[in-house]
């Protein structure tokens, strides 16, 4: 169905989740970025924010805007014109997929308003706009959004997606006071690594997708292990090593880095609270930054709530 209006929500991820580097990617229930867009004229387009997290306005700047444009040029309706309204529901540099919830949310949205259903298509459009944030069409992130759960992008040439139903439990996340710029966080990776590394990844990475498909949240923390970008990008966090220490004390199965960084996740049945003060409590203990925590489960993905 064709209409002229549509309200998407989106949801925030974790990509890498562990030893996935590009690869796997879990969606949350929250926090989520709100998308309204509206038909207008051909050819003008209008992007306007609400909300404390400031995002570029200008259309071909804005990762929202940008896959939805892109999203009309696959389906052949590259002169539509439309306004869009974005509430960010996380902040920019976070770690927490805030350009792929754009991303995702801006192509669904105009997918709605052309009545696209093919999830491979709105895929391909919100990558583009994870190119745009961060200089490479990487796949984890939006795959995540759009599909929901679980997902590991098994074939970047075919898009291939595996999409698995993860079993519920929380994740508890801590980000702190800084941001980290995702270019900048690629750019500290090694272009190559040791073969030994290499070898305790695809172990690590095939354990996590036995413990998910057996849907045993304690085997999912155990394989919250990487030693392709962990190792590099801990460094840009002051801290993380106490706070990986005191969350684990507090009784979390599990720690890592979500995305790029700077936020830091775990994951539990039980003892959320006491998790997240202790992860708060190491970060101000350990380097001064106060940090913004909050707990949530696995999500759906990216969903059309409304269409006029």
């Amino acid at each position: 169905m064709v209409c002229s209006k549509a309200f998407v929500v989106s949801p925030a991820t974790i990509a890498n989740f562990g030893p996935g580097f590009d690869s796997f990617g879990l969606c949350l229930t929250a926090p989520v970025d709100e998308i309204s867009i509206a038909r207008q004229p051909a050819g003008r387009v209008d992007v306007r924010a609400v909300g404390k997290h400031k995002v570029p306005l200008e259309p071909e700047k804005n990762t929202a805007s940008f896959a939805a444009m892109r999203l009309a040029e696959l389906c052949g309706s590259d002169s539509i014109g439309f306004s869009m309204k974005i509430k960010k529901g996380m902040k920019p540099g976070s770690g927490l997929g805030s350009s792929a919830a754009s991303s995702a949310g801006g192509a669904l949205a105009m997918a709605a308003l052309l009545g696209v259903r093919n999830k491979e298509t709105i895929l391909e459009a919100a990558a583009m706009g994870e190119e745009l944030a961060s200089g490479s069409r990487h796949f984890d992130n939006v795959a995540a959004a759009i599909y929901g759960g679980f997902t590991v992008v098994s074939d970047l040439k075919t898009r291939t997606v595996i999409h698995i139903k993860p079993p519920r439990f929380q994740i508890i996340v801590a980000v702190p006071d800084i941001s980290v710029e995702t270019k900048k966080a690629r750019e500290i990776l090694p272009e190559k690594v040791a073969v030994r590394d290499a070898v305790c990844n695809v172990g690590w990475a095939s354990g996590m997708l036995h413990a998910m498909m057996s849907r045993n949240p304690r085997k999912i923390g155990s394989y919250l292990e990487d030693k392709l970008a962990l190792p590099y990008r801990k460094e840009l966090i002051p801290g993380y090593s106490s706070v990986h220490e005191a969350a684990l004390r507090a009784g979390a199965y599990g720690v890592s880095i979500g995305g790029s960084g700077p936020a830091v996740f775990a994951i539990s049945q039980g003892n959320a609270q006491k998790i997240r003060k202790a992860m708060v409590n190491a970060f101000k203990e350990s380097a001064g930054l106060k940090s913004v925590s909050f707990i949530t489960v696995p999500g759906p993905g990216a969903r059309v709530q409304r269409l006029a």
